[in-house]
This record gives C-alpha cells, structure tokens and sequence, in this order.
C-alpha cells in the first residue's frame, strides 16, 4: 500500500490557501464607499458601448500586420524625432520611428480601430492641424484617437480640437498609508485635473485600479496592465473585477507574443 504524499497535500493546501486569500484581499480592494466624491452632474457620464481591448506598443508596420486581427485598438508613442511627429517611446527608437500616417496604411481598416496615443512631446497648434488632415485623410474620427496626457497646453489645444484625452492618473494616487488627510489630498487634486481637463477618461495602471474605483467609481477610466513572466492570481482577479465594470471603457495589454484574452 502506497503512502500518502503529504508533501504534495501540503503543497496543494498552499496553493488553495493563497488563492483564497488573494481573493479575499482584492475583494476588500474592490469594497465600495458609501457615497461618491462629487454630485452626479459633476461625473463624467459613463459611455454606453462595449470595452474596448487594446494592444501596446504598436510602433511598427510589422506589429500593426501581426495584431490586426487581434486587437480593438491600439496603443502607440507619439514622439518628436527631428523636428516631425513619429512613433517611437524614446530616443533608442529614434532610428526606426515611423510616421503616424504608415501605422494607419498597414492595418485593413484603420477607421476601424481605437487609438490610444501615449503623448511623448507636446503638441503645437500645427501639429493639432497635422492631426486633423491625418485623420481625415484615412477617415478615422477624432474620437477614436485619444491622447494620454499630464494636463498642461497640450491638454488645451486637444479639447478645443476635438480630440479625447485620457488624463494621466496623479502620481501616489493609491498611496496613502492608510493616511485620511494624506487620502483627501489626494482625491482633492485629483477632482481638480478633472474638472480643469474633462477628460474622455482617467488613464491609470492595473495596480492603481483598485483606489480609482473606490474613490472616482462612476468616471470613466482607461487601464493599462504589464505581462509578468511569474504568473499573477492578483493581477487574475483584478482584471476579472474591472472586466465587469461599466466605467472601464478601455484596456490595454503590454505583450508580445500570445493574445492575453
């Protein structure tokens, strides 16, 4: 008669152990406030369609053709490379940046996709008329390129032109230490860049999603999350909150070879 393998059991009781305590921590990440921070008529009303699931860092001809078929939308660095707007998140990719207008020519049906635009360079009056040309050049509505923003001019210039911005989440939101005044600071600043920028969206990591949710739950928010090699039952039961959350409209995946979906 065979023994049992009780250090096999005991590595199966972890396992149930630890995933039943991830789940009842994002679960107290997820609980929600008594009442909101600011009157109804002050909240970004939430978009009636479906999330929208993105792809990130779509720098090149090559990846555009690859995830095509795959992706919603994509996600994209506008940068500034000799004096022209190009797509490349920094100066390593300067060599290969390519302009906006070839991502458009490479996919089936560009007026077809979201383009979330992470703004690496600010913006002048002529690169907003740039933009706008582009656009109407391959038929893509202003209101699917939206533009990942701190705030500032450029914020200005894309709102009085029409185009959506996602408003970059303050820095430290979630981390107030449990601090009650630090925490009323903090939504505090956060309630003024929304209502100086009204943004389509408040932009925001994965891990930031919890505090966006508990404290501005009915603005509509745009969240980016990072593939690890080390598999996340955290980052598991995250996303399965904010799938189901109406005011997530759009999500964004960093990888690079297998669909996350």
């Amino acid at each position: 008669m065979k023994k049992p393998c009780y250090c096999l059991l005991g590595l199966i009781g972890l396992a149930v152990i630890y995933s039943a305590a991830t789940f009842i921590y994002v679960k107290i990440q997820m609980r929600p406030l008594p009442q909101t921070l600011a009157p109804q008529s002050e909240i970004a009303s939430l978009a009636t369609r479906p999330q929208v699931h993105l792809v990130h860092a779509v720098n090149s001809v090559r990846r555009a053709q690859a995830k095509d078929q795959d992706f919603e939308g994509f996600e994209v660095d506008l940068n500034r490379v000799n004096g022209r707007l190009m797509l490349a998140h920094d100066e390593e990719h300067f060599d290969r940046a390519i302009p906006l207008s070839a991502l458009f020519e490479a996919v089936e049906n560009p007026a077809g996709k979201t383009y979330w635009i992470d703004l690496k360079t600010d913006l002048t009056p002529q690169d907003i008329d740039e933009l706008k040309a582009l656009a109407a050049q391959f038929n893509v509505s202003p209101r699917r390129m939206l533009f990942e923003t701190d705030g500032g001019k450029t914020a200005d210039l894309l709102n009085a032109a029409g185009f959506p911005i996602l408003l970059k989440v303050i820095d430290g939101f979630d981390e107030d230490g449990g601090d009650a005044q630090k925490r009323t600071e903090l939504n505090a600043r956060m309630t003024e860049q929304l209502r100086r920028y009204h943004p389509f969206a408040i932009a925001g990591s994965l891990g930031k999603y919890p505090a966006l949710r508990a404290y501005f739950p009915l603005y509509n928010k745009a969240i980016y999350s990072a593939t690890t090699v080390r598999p996340s039952l955290k980052k598991k039961f995250l996303k399965d909150a904010m799938f189901q959350d109406p005011s997530v409209l759009l999500f964004m995946q960093d990888e690079y070879t297998a669909l996350p979906f």
